[in-house]
Parts: structure tokens; C-alpha cells; sequence
């Protein structure tokens, strides 16, 4: 399993249709995701108006979990999809996330 940052931008700052849900990230993710990767784990919450978050990926390797979300978040902000006019601004594995060291520790 691959713990993957993710990162939505609306265009010029402002969201095309309003804020999105967390929920609907993660939903949209997990039907667009394709074999061999599979979505295991997501948690988005909205900064801003702008998803942030992390999506855990069972896959055979690295490269195809980080291939497999990039294009399920390709979908997600097609012209047609869930949430058209949106860029993604980050989509791979975050090694600080999975080595557990997002944050230092502190010492007294």
C-alpha cells in the first residue's frame, strides 16, 4: 500500500462551482481508479475551498499506484467530470507521509 498526496486548485483561486465536498473527492477517486491499483483508504478535507489529502493505494508497485490515482484525478477534473474546471496541483507518494514524519517530533 501507497500513501499518495493529493491536491485539487480551483483556477485563479476561486472554486468553478462552489466548494467541494470531501466525500465527493474520494468517491470520484474510487470509481475512477483502475486495476491493478485499487483505493484502500482516503481522507480529504477542504482548505480553502480546495481539497487537500492523502489516498492509500494497493497496487503492484509505487509507479503504478502514483500512475493510477494521476489518472483518476485526470478524470475527475475532465471537462465532463465530477469536478470540471478544477487543476490538480499535486498527485504523488509523499515519503515524509509514509515514513510517518509530516510532522517533528518534539522534544523536551
Amino acid at each position: 500500500m501507497y500513501v499518495i498526496r493529493v491536491q485539487l486548485e480551483a483556477p485563479g483561486g476561486r472554486p468553478p462551482a462552489g466548494p467541494v465536498e470531501a466525500a465527493a473527492v474520494r468517491d470520484g477517486l474510487e470509481r475512477a481508479l483502475r486495476e491493478p491499483a485499487r483505493l484502500d483508504h482516503a481522507r480529504f478535507r477542504a482548505t480553502a475551498g480546495a481539497p487537500d489529502g492523502v489516498a492509500f493505494v494497493s497496487a503492484p508497485g509505487l509507479l503504478e499506484a502514483e500512475a493510477g490515482l494521476r489518472a483518476a484525478c485526470a478524470e475527475l477534473v475532465r471537462p465532463q467530470g465530477p469536478l470540471a474546471g478544477w487543476l490538480v496541483r499535486h498527485c504523488e507518494a509523499d515519503p515524509w507521509l509514509a515514513l510517518g514524519l509530516h510532522e517533528q517530533p518534539t522534544y523536551r
